[in-house]
């Protein structure tokens, strides 16, 4: 009965985001193909704990960088975001302000996660990437545009090629969701000093 449940809740998905490919349209979730590697990542203040406005992430390639589009209430047409419906299709528990990146190629080479500050904010990122351990965090500067630098990224301990970094896809399962958990942004405050980052960014 389980497997039955699970397939019909597979199906239900696939339906949903059956499309012609390319990243999504209009609607902020047309287009979306159902089968590959999907990122998902929560962008915080961690001092409120709410969503960092104006924040932006990019999955940084080899090639040049991608920007994750923001999760949105609902349907939009603005390329960069994404409706919560569809988000919540692909992650259950995605909230208003996470970021997803949609359609990702297995062969991509994947160098980290850039983060652009916004204002009112410092350079100073803290990744969390499981929120079952918080414990266990990396502090980054990042830089004012992407790098390819590992001290200069999130995530950059799972550089490499997508499908060999992230696992190759299962043909029972529409899509490969790439969780990068927690990126925390911390404000310009001078009463709530940022940690000590654990790494140099040149």
């Amino acid at each position: 009965m389980k497997r039955i449940t699970i397939g019909l809740g597979l199906m239900a998905l696939a339906m949903l985001l059956h499309g012609c490919g390319g990243g999504g349209g209009a609607g902020g979730g047309a287009g979306v193909a159902a089968t590959g590697y999907v990122a998902y990542v929560r962008v915080i203040d961690p001092v409120t704990g709410n969503p960092v406005p104006d924040a932006e992430v990019h999955f940084v390639t080899d090639t040049g960088s991608i920007p994750l589009r923001r999760v949105v209430a609902a349907q939009t047409n603005n390329p960069n975001e994404i409706s919560l419906s569809l988000a919540k299709a692909i992650k259950s528990d995605a909230e208003e302000g996470d970021f997803v990146l949609l359609n990702i190629g297995e062969n991509v080479v994947f160098r980290g996660l850039w983060v652009r500050r916004p204002a009112g904010y410092t350079a100073v990122v803290e990744h969390i990437p499981d929120r079952s351990k918080p414990n266990i965090k990396r502090v980054i500067q990042t830089p004012d545009s992407p790098t390819t630098f590992a001290a200069c990224l999130a995530a950059s301990n799972r550089a490499g090629v997508v499908k060999t970094v992230f696992g190759a896809p299962d043909p029972r399962k529409p899509l490969v969701l790439i969780d990068f958990g927690d990126l925390r942004i911390y404000p310009n405050n001078p009463q709530i000093p940022p940690p000590p980052v654990d790494d140099v960014c040149p």
